[in-house]
């Protein structure tokens, strides 16, 4: 009997040259539109124009809104008071894509096994407590409106379900592939080009040190990993150069955005990625070794005279792993876990409930800071939604790691067993790297996730399909 995963896992690319530019021409033109769209006021009117034609697609069509999802995903929840139409349009296409799934699929055997799954219904019962606290909000004279950007933020896993249940070929998953890299490369090399922008006009070579560019760090450490996971597992040339390639883009984009905790996070997934795929030695010398001597030639090219004071504005930001406290963001991060502990001290049972918002003096900013969010993930859910919230997405995300190590074990493909290998390696990461960066709720890193335990429900779902028409 053919694999249940053949078709899935394929690891040739299911379409030709032609199709192929097409289709990241398109895909390209559209995040460049986006981020235009996003900068700029007046043209407004066509990205809200365009989101109401894309809700009627999507209901329909849950592939092409899943690549919208992706493709615009960073417009949503920009941080403001006010909710923008952009925002509006955005949550419409969101829910209507969910909402088209649904009605169409969750009836269907394989919708019924996506919701029943171990993971879905851990998930189920996470976003019940979420909806449920806007009691706990009221009571609290919170905000409904507030409660209602946090529960948007935590509802983006809910597309985990039309993921494992759409992604049924190996087009479905190039589609969607394509649409996270074309974000992925265009992040990339916006933050080479503010960083190199940057260093063009420094006049002192200390300056680089204050230049950083924070874009979406964890597309690049992600695509690093998954790239380098490729690197070590597959055996067709082309994709271990395409591999490189990335890894070159990646690393550069790491680099420039001066995060400290991304960087250790990168280097940690990668060393879990290294284990879980099983890797050669040979393999990853080969990598690091292709990498780093490309991102010397390319750091000469664009930096010329300045590299020595890019190299220098890089030791410093790695310096102050050594002294956290003279660095005034940890010392900000410091002054928010304070805050948090005291805000779940008075409420550890039921939190204070979406929208909560803690307050603290800055020591960065030298005034009383309130905010919706927090930087440490664990006291963020503990503080808004208890330690009985917190204990269950801790069950729902221990679960999605034991979801990608057993669909690792199913498939055959040796480019899909390097892929779920960098997904695993990427959710364990996510463990240590969320105490100080807001990995389970951000924008980026959500998507990360859930296309991770998609993808990996995807591969067990079929399994457990064709095994049931196999007896």
């Amino acid at each position: 009997m053919t694999p249940p995963d053949a078709a899935l896992l394929d690891s040739r690319w299911p379409f030709s040259i032609t199709q192929t530019v097409a289709l990241f021409g398109v895909l390209g033109a559209l995040e460049v539109w986006a981020a235009v769209v996003g900068a700029r006021d007046p043209v407004r009117f066509a990205a809200v124009a365009f989101f109401a034609l894309a809700c009627a697609v999507s209901f329909r069509y849950t592939l092409a809104g899943l690549s919208l999802l992706i493709l615009f995903q960073l417009r949503v929840l920009q941080g403001t008071a006010e909710i923008s139409a952009e925002e509006v349009a955005y949550a419409a296409l969101f829910f209507v894509t969910v909402l088209g799934w649904f009605v169409r699929e969750s009836r269907t055997d394989i919708g019924r096994r996506a919701l029943r799954s171990p993971l879905g219904r851990s998930l189920g019962l996470f976003l019940g407590l979420c909806a449920a606290s806007l009691v706990v909000t009221v009571a609290m004279e919170g905000s409904p409106l507030w409660w209602f950007r946090d529960l948007v933020r935590f509802s983006y896993f809910l597309l985990f379900f039309p993921i494992a249940t759409t992604l049924r070929s190996r087009r479905d998953v190039a589609v969607v592939g394509a649409c996270l890299l074309a974000v992925v490369l265009f992040q990339g090399l916006s933050t080479v080009y503010f960083y190199g922008k940057a260093v063009a006009a420094t006049q002192a070579l200390w300056q680089l040190r204050y230049q950083r560019v924070a874009l979406h760090e964890v597309f690049a450490m992600a695509a690093l990993v998954g790239a380098f996971a490729l690197f070590l597992r597959t055996r067709s040339r082309a994709i271990a150069a395409f591999g490189v390639a990335l890894g070159i883009i990646c690393i550069v984009s790491l680099a420039a955005s001066l995060t400290r905790g991304y960087w250790v996070a990168a280097a940690l997934a990668a060393a879990l990625a290294y284990f879980i795929a099983r890797g050669r030695p040979s393999r990853a010398a080969a990598f690091t070794a292709i990498v780093v001597a490309a991102i010397g030639i390319v750091a000469v090219g664009l930096f010329s005279s300045k590299v020595i004071g890019v190299v220098s504005s890089l030791l410093d930001r790695v310096s102050t792993f050594t002294a956290p406290l003279r660095v005034l963001s940890m010392r900000e991060r410091f002054a928010e876990t304070r805050a948090l502990l005291e805000g779940i001290r008075r409420s550890p049972i039921v939190g204070h409930g979406l929208g909560a918002t803690v307050s603290y003096m800055s020591p960065l900013r030298g005034h009383v800071m309130t905010r919706t969010y927090a930087h440490n993930a664990y006291l963020f859910i503990w503080f808004k939604l208890g330690i009985v919230g917190l204990a269950t997405f801790l069950v729902f995300y221990v679960r999605g790691i034991r979801t990608t190590l057993a669909a690792i074990r199913t498939v055959r493909s040796r480019d899909a067993k390097a892929l779920l290998a960098a997904g695993a390696a990427l959710l364990l990461a996510f463990v240590p790297l969320s105490f100080t960066s807001p990995q389970y709720y951000g924008k980026s890193s959500a998507l990360v996730i859930v296309l991770i335990l998609g993808f990996a429900q995807a591969i067990l779902l079929r399994r457990h399909v064709a095994d049931g028409e196999g007896g």
